[in-house]
């Protein structure tokens, strides 16, 4: 029998209203995992090349991992898996909270939506069943209250619903994919195609257990985890702050985005850090899915102009970024109301807010005025203008039409796309976190198969002081050598790599980075000791590490017949400039030309094509991908 996982994918023809049941034996999960693995599967085998984001011949696909909801902590996750309607490429987003682990349970580890509803509809999945069942009249409910009216409709309060809102039925190109209201799939849009499809969401509820090849030696670890965690300054913070802390920290260092990243630091970053945030808006710690670290912020905030609904949760560090320093806002208030209106509507709060601030140096740089933006003016700091503008961009109202295309089409529509001012990857916007500081993490922005993504690959602190723990727990990868956060070598590159294959297993397995070496606290090894004992496998750390490369080369495989070549693994122009501030301000860190070389090398560590970016065919027969040449 298998165990971790149920073997059955749902295939959901929208277009027919048929439902069937696949099955997929262990190789299938041996080669993918599950999650991202899982899904560039599927989006390379149905879906043509060509397609339109938005074409019923895209696909969704929900998918959890092996792990998913077995007793550990941070076991929790599942991977939204499609063509991302923001950047044409291959799309993912992976969220944490409960509904993969209630997914399982319910009889199934996978959801591929191919095809379109007539009308909007949602997915109830129940104990080895699943129905479509009418949505018409809750698909402009808020997030909250639609997450209410189906656990009313069918009767249990148990209910775990991931949905898109308002945004992605209204097409904002990064509405994202909620479940229990504060756990996301962001980023490239996973939403917005979900709202395309007239997908309003998917209500999960199982009686069926899950199966352990080993459940004694499970609860034992996360057991002993739960007691020793927080003895890791990492799993300590983690508990205490969440991701909150990062503000006054990476301003200190010069990496904290500022004024749309043209400035780094922030004399007021304590105003917005993790003390303030504690002070003034905490109101509990939780938790996903069998996880004792409970890095996630409950907060309440009673104020008759910035009030919030605590069920839609805090803000964690990206938000407070997107939505403060780099707008130039220090009122942290006025920013978990920012977070909330995103929660409601399901959007995306670091494209959202990278393209308000864009907007706003194009407003303040002469490139639009009053007659582009309805009357607006925009500019830095004002946090009523940020509040109005998310609001505009949820109902597709006004400049708010505009704003939720994203920033990579506003630049092409108002001639901007090659100026400093416009920050995007592959039409992704980057992450909170400057890679004039963190080298790799830029290396990580541009290479990435679906844009400037913060979560590529483990970040450079953590491997640039020999004596820490972080440094030292990835030895197991085989990275010997600490290298400074600020350098770009052929050290700093081959790290980055095994890194970012590491993570990608971590991805594909269902786990989330905050629980593991060397993010967190759980060594590797035992990592791999866990995945054995939830499935019964044999499975080496070289076998799980092959797989995390196998989706990575899916991904490239699924870009490079989509048009992109190694053009579009390149950095903004801005990142190139000397650092603003902090530490070695007025330095340039690297320059184009080093880094474009930098870029040359990652291929051919990965055996790409130099040109293309795609596997070469020696890297997919050791792979296994062969059949990826016959699409």
């Amino acid at each position: 029998m298998p165990y971790g996982y149920t073997g059955t994918t749902l295939q959901v023809d929208l277009s027919n209203r048929k439902i069937e049941i696949e099955e997929n034996d262990e190789t299938f999960y041996r080669n993918y995992l599950g999650g991202r693995g899982v899904g560039y599967r599927y989006l390379l085998k149905q879906v043509p090349a060509g397609t339109d984001p938005f074409a019923p011949e895209n696909i969704l696909v929900l998918a959890t991992g092996v792990m998913t909801g077995s007793p550990l902590a941070a076991s929790c996750r599942f991977a939204a898996v499609g063509k991302s309607p923001l950047t044409g490429a291959a799309g993912e987003s992976e969220a944490a909270g409960f509904f993969g682990p209630e997914l399982k349970k319910a009889g199934f580890d996978a959801i591929v939506f191919q095809g379109k509803s007539e009308k909007p509809v949602y997915l109830w999945v129940n104990d080895g069943k699943a129905e479509l069942k009418d949505a018409t009249e809750l698909a402009t409910l808020g997030a909250r209250e639609l997450e209410d009216a189906i656990r009313d409709e069918m009767g249990s309060s148990k209910i775990r619903v991931a949905q898109t809102g308002l945004a992605g039925m209204n097409g904002v190109l990064y509405a994202n994919i909620t479940n229990n209201l504060g756990n996301f799939n962001g980023r490239n849009g996973m939403g917005a195609l979900m709202g395309s499809k007239n997908v309003r969401a998917v209500a999960a509820l199982g009686s069926q257990k899950i199966e352990f090849a080993d459940l004694d030696y499970l609860r034992q670890t996360a057991k002993e985890y739960a007691k020793t965690f927080r003895n890791n300054p990492a799993g300590e913070a983690l508990h205490v702050y969440g991701t909150t802390a990062f503000p006054e920290i990476l301003s200190a260092a010069g990496a904290l985005p500022v004024n749309n990243f043209r400035r780094s630091a922030l004399d007021e970053a304590a105003l917005i850090g993790g003390d303030t945030y504690n002070e003034i808006l905490l109101n509990k710690r939780k938790g996903c899915h069998a996880c004792p670290i409970q890095c996630k912020r409950g907060v309440a905030l009673d104020d008759p102009k910035y009030g919030i609904d605590s069920r839609y949760g805090g803000p964690e560090y990206e938000t407070i970024a997107a939505l403060g320093s780099n707008l130039n806002i220090t009122n942290l208030k006025a920013i978990a109301k920012g977070n909330e209106i995103c929660n409601r509507y399901c959007m995306d709060t670091v494209t959202a807010g990278m393209t308000i601030a864009f907007a706003c140096e194009c407003y303040e740089t002469g490139i639009i005025t009053k007659s582009d933006t309805g009357g607006l003016e925009l500019k830095f700091g004002d946090a009523d203008l940020m509040l109005k503008l998310l609001e505009m961009i949820a109902h597709r109202e006004g400049f708010g039409d505009d704003l939720a295309q994203g920033s990579a089409r506003l630049a092409t529509k108002w001639g901007v796309a090659d100026k400093p001012s416009h920050l995007s990857v592959k039409g992704m916007e980057p992450a909170m976190h400057d890679p004039r500081v963190k080298t790799g993490v830029g290396l990580g922005y541009a290479v990435c198969t679906y844009g400037a993504d913060h979560m590529n690959a483990v970040h450079d602190p953590a491997i640039a002081d020999p004596q820490s723990f972080s440094f030292n727990s990835a030895k197991p990868l085989g990275i010997y050598e600490a290298v400074p956060a600020t350098e770009i070598s052929p050290a700093k590159i081959r790290n980055t790599v095994i890194l970012e294959r590491f993570w990608k297993v971590l991805d594909a397995l269902g786990l989330c980075v905050f629980g593991f070496a060397p993010r967190s606290v759980m060594p590797i090894n035992q990592m791999v000791q866990c995945v054995n004992a939830v499935t019964g496998w044999d499975a080496s750390l070289l076998e799980l590490m092959n797989s995390g490369e196998r989706s990575v080369a899916m991904a490239r495989v699924f870009n490079s017949r989509e048009g992109f070549t190694i053009k579009d693994d390149k950095l903004p122009k801005r990142l190139f400039d000397p650092k603003p501030d902090g530490p070695e301000a007025g330095k340039q860190i690297f320059t184009e030309d080093e880094f474009n070389d930098a870029v040359k090398q990652y291929y051919e560590i990965l055996g790409l094509d130099p040109v293309s970016g795609k596997p070469l065919r020696g890297k997919l027969l050791e792979l296994g991908l062969e059949w990826v040449e016959e699409l």
